[in-house]
């Protein structure tokens, strides 16, 4: 197991469930020393509810994790961060909040903040795969993010590893390889089991055909547990076996990315 998770939501995000506190005694509980908490960020003009925290809930957010660090400061480091996409016309914005934080992880969940768009989490065309993987690239060559979350996401819901998956996988590795972004193993896509693939049973996310490809760059792995209620930073049993899925590619793994 390693001793850390950056990858935290809370129920303001709408479809996470627990609170602040619960998060904090379960990572104790299972002898985290570190855990970020890392909820959808908030957009002051597009409201999502059930997908991230409106903007109004951004100050309770920060001082209920701020008090929380100072609160357990003996038995836990705790740190401040947001989940967030990227989006060009929002530069500006996620610049302020950033400013707010420890630490922004990128997490490309839509083309659009309102959800309006595509869902990189639902089955996309090669098209829309492709869009996903330069939406990566120009948020890696941004500098604003501290890693890239569940880099192979829009594998969810697929039923093969296309011509464009590979582009996608390839442009992604070179542009974190390039920008000294680590790359997150999502656990959550491991608690979700193994799907049927042409070439075998295999994970939506981390899916090994992907993650092949990202090992031919240079990169550091972060491993996320991308909690959405207390009792996921319990299951430590599939941290191990995410990382046993990928042991024969010789991933070099981290435990602080940004401390």
């Amino acid at each position: 197991m390693f001793p850390y998770n950056y990858h935290t939501h809370t129920r303001r995000c709408g479809h996470a469930s627990g609170s602040d506190e619960e998060y904090v005694l379960a990572a104790i509980k299972a002898g985290y020393k570190v855990l970020g908490f890392s909820d959808h960020a908030p957009y002051r003009d597009y409201p999502h509810p059930g997908s991230h925290m409106d903007w109004e809930q951004l100050e309770d957010y920060i001082s209920s994790i701020n008090a929380l660090k100072e609160k357990y400061k003996d038995q836990i480091t705790i740190l401040l961060g947001t989940e967030s996409e990227y989006y060009p016309y929002c530069l500006e914005e996620r610049k302020e909040l950033r400013s707010m934080l420890d630490y922004m992880l990128l997490g490309q969940h839509y083309d659009h903040p309102s959800g309006q768009g595509v869902n990189y989490f639902k089955e996309n065309t090669d098209e829309e795969i492709l869009v996903y993987a330069k939406a990566v690239v120009e948020a890696a060559d941004s500098g604003l993010y501290s890693y890239l979350c569940h880099p192979d996401v829009f594998m969810n819901h697929q039923n093969d590893f296309t011509r464009a998956c590979e582009e996608a996988a390839h442009m992604i590795g070179q542009a974190c390889e390039r920008n000294q972004l680590p790359v997150e193993l999502n656990v959550r896509g491991v608690m979700k089991g193994k799907k049927p693939f042409p070439n075998g049973d295999q994970y939506w996310y981390p899916h090994k055909d992907f993650w092949r490809i990202l090992a031919k760059y240079d990169l550091k792995v972060v491993v996320g547990i991308d909690a959405h209620a207390p009792d996921d930073l319990l299951e430590t049993e599939f941290i191990d076996e995410g990382i046993r899925e990928l042991s024969d590619l010789n991933l070099t793994f981290i435990d602080h990315p940004f401390i």
